[in-house]
């Protein structure tokens, strides 16, 4: 036996074997996330990974998960069952739940959660959240832009045991199941997700029987030990001081923008972050649950922390959010929240980063780009709606050292549409996908271009829309410019024509195409510091113009005429 296996074997509490364990249980997350990707019946899981899988300890806290953009919101969900169903939670039981009030973070979004027992004794949970296509509510698919209540948008799930003692509960799950209009797909989702918990289960029980109980429940806690104990040292490093700063949800239709105000404290290896002045929640669908702001502000502190903070529970030991019952970043019910991921979710996201620049030697840059909402579906048809949001593309602000290219990292999770899968499944056919001239913006390094999408319409589409973000760019840093907003269009017999702000389940006249572009990222430095080969290669391939050469990048010898 070699001097490693002997301190694994023979030291149970040594540093060396819980490093081991810790880096299985991450492997194991990424495992069973992997095999929900292949085994999901839609292409929202599959394809746009839609999904999030965790394990946890005894107590509900976050030991791996595989998607840290949902950190605290899938350890929020996970600790709420755990309360729910105190004293009553047992070997073979599945609890599902959807509820955004109780760390979910929209309807479409069901979190199913199930024990590990030894000894009749919890060790840990294993956490499958996924996206299914419907859940009831007034329109197919749940993003309903004119929804003033959460009912309006979906069935709400209070944690339900859809399975108990190993065994399915079958007029739970029928229930559940009638609620939606695809019952069939939704089932099969299920059952992928079922799947995964069981795997997960396993691959638990089989580091119970290589290294014992007791050690694994000490890798749980040593695994949030050891994040938390990088992130600290981290935040030491960081300037102390109070940072305060704003970021205004714009809405197109009018009215006085809605604010979330931020104040946030640095101090000791300490971080908090206290959005109570925020305004009022709003009475349209742009509110964020409480688990989705902490989400939304972890992702900021994760970027600026780096890629060597581990996500798991021990970072909300370093970092708290304080958010006020009410407010559009914790709304109560029966607050509408579809779009609270995006919107206000990334103006959390970009006020976090904002903030806390000042604290740190590196400026994190703009980390989302404004979302439209932008669907379809045959009129004879409300379960079969079409997420065309899939093909906006594009928006990654440029970092210190690179341009942005492609999707903002903390929205790169999923798969890049393919034009050829999607015209082989879907509709509408896909005309032409070109980066758009000037739509990123000028720096030293720039912004990622925008993708431009063009859609040939079939007769007979039904449009729910919500383009009221689009008016808002991405921001520069440090002297870069801003990416150019993004737009939606839909080309009629009289010509190109903006979209409607908001549009439920509408025809649009005699539309026959629609060109979406998503806003372009933003630029980092000054523009005329760019290296000039560069500026050459971004002209050559007209993801610049020659007037925008000459007058934003100084490049001598061009002009509006080229």
């Amino acid at each position: 036996m070699s001097a490693a296996n002997t301190l694994v074997d023979d030291r149970p509490g040594g540093t060396v074997a819980l490093e081991i364990l810790r880096t299985r249980l991450v492997a194991s997350v990424d495992e069973l996330a992997a095999v929900l990707a292949r085994s999901a019946p839609t292409i929202e899981v599959g394809q746009a990974r839609e999904f999030s899988v965790a394990i946890c300890d005894a107590r509900g806290q976050v030991v791996a998960v595989d998607n840290a953009a949902e950190l605290p919101s899938i350890q929020a969900t996970v600790s709420h069952v755990i309360d729910y169903f105190e004293f009553d939670i047992d070997d073979g039981d599945v609890v599902l739940t959807n509820d955004p009030s109780a760390g979910g973070t929209r309807v479409q979004d069901i979190t199913l959660v199930a024990p590990y027992l030894v000894d009749s004794h919890v060790v840990g949970l294993i956490a499958v959240r996924t996206r299914i296509r419907d859940i009831g509510g007034q329109v197919g698919g749940n993003v309903n832009p004119e929804a003033t209540e959460l009912l309006a948008e979906g069935v709400v799930v209070t944690p339900v045991k859809i399975q108990r003692l190993g065994r399915p509960v079958r007029d739970v799950v029928a229930a559940f199941l009638l609620n939606g209009r695809r019952p069939e797909e939704t089932r099969r989702t299920i059952t992928a997700a079922l799947a995964v918990l069981d795997m997960g289960k396993q691959r638990c029980a089989e580091l119970v029987r290589r290294h014992g109980v007791d050690l694994v429940r000490q890798s749980f806690s040593y695994a949030q030990d050891y994040t938390e104990q990088i992130a600290r040292g981290l935040v030491r490093t960081w300037r102390s001081g109070s940072y305060s700063d704003h970021r205004e949800l714009l809405l197109a239709s009018g009215g006085e923008p809605t604010v979330i105000r931020l104040a946030a404290e640095v101090e000791g290896g300490n971080v908090t972050l206290d959005f109570s002045e925020s305004d009022d929640q709003s009475s349209q669908f742009v509110n964020s649950p409480a688990g989705v702001t902490a989400s939304c502000a972890m992702r900021a502190v994760l970027a600026a922390l780096g890629e060597a903070v581990p996500a798991n529970g021990g970072l909300l030991r370093v970092v708290r959010v304080v958010t006020r019952p009410g407010s559009i970043v914790d709304p109560v019910q029966p607050a509408a929240v579809g779009c609270g991921m995006h919107h206000p979710g990334g103006e959390v996201t970009n006020v976090v980063a904002a903030t806390l620049n000042p604290a740190r030697a590196r400026p994190v840059p703009s980390l989302t780009v404004p979302r439209p909402a932008v669907l379809c579906r045959p009129a004879d048809n409300r379960s079969d709606q079409i997420d065309l949001g899939r093909w906006a593309i594009g928006g990654a602000s440029a970092t210190g050292s690179a341009d942005g290219w492609g999707g903002p990292q903390i929205s790169a999770r999923g798969e890049l549409p393919s034009v050829e899968q999607w015209e082989a499944e879907q509709y509408p056919a896909v005309e032409s996908l070109e980066f758009a001239m000037d739509s990123a913006g000028a720096g030293a390094h720039t912004g990622a271009p925008a993708v431009e999408a063009t859609f040939v319409l079939p007769p007979d589409l039904l449009f729910t829309l919500w383009t009221e973000s689009l008016q808002s760019s991405v921001a520069g840093t440090d002297g870069g410019g801003a990416g150019r907003p993004g737009s939606l269009e839909f080309q009629t017999p009289d010509g190109w024509a903006p979209a409607p702000l908001v549009v439920t389940e509408a025809p649009v006249g005699a539309a026959t195409r629609l060109r979406m572009r998503l806003g372009g990222g933003g630029g980092l430095g000054d523009p005329r510091s760019r290296d000039r080969a560069a500026v050459q290669s971004d002209l050559a391939d007209e993801l610049i113009s020659p007037e925008a050469a000459h007058k934003v990048y100084r490049l001598e010898g061009q002009n509006s005429n080229g």
